[in-house]
């Protein structure tokens, strides 16, 4: 059975490149546009992996990775968290408290192996 990720962007393109490069790799994808939508989503829902961008209307993803953290810690869902923020010293906290943190632009290659790592795949 395939994997879900569970992706909140509000960046369409994006959302788009991420869904047919994790499709491609065996993923199921589930998608939001913000942060808002993504935590009414994530209250029904239980995906292996979570990724979320940090600037998103409504709720932010660190509000979002605040929010869900403790149920994140309870089940074991990592959250990787993209951002094409400049490495803030706050990001620390966030890797700290169990976040990964990769910066945009990045290469897709390297998001599927990093995703492949984090839930212990062999890279499609």
């Amino acid at each position: 059975m395939a994997k879900k990720i569970f992706v909140m962007d509000d960046d369409l393109a994006l959302q788009m490149v991420l869904e047919i490069a994790l499709r491609e790799a065996g993923y199921d994808v589930v998608l939001a546009s913000n942060g808002a939508d993504g935590l009414q989503m994530l209250k029904t829902m239980q995906p292996d992996l979570i990724i979320s961008d940090i600037m998103m209307p409504q709720v932010d993803g660190v509000e979002a990775f605040r929010q869900l953290r403790e149920r994140i810690q309870d089940e074991g869902i990592p959250i990787l968290i993209l951002t094409a923020l400049n490495h803030k010293p706050w990001f620390n906290d966030l890797e700290e408290e169990g976040a990964v943190i990769m910066q945009k632009p990045f290469e897709v290659d390297k998001l599927i192996n990093l995703i492949g790592a984090i839930l212990d795949d062999e890279p499609a």
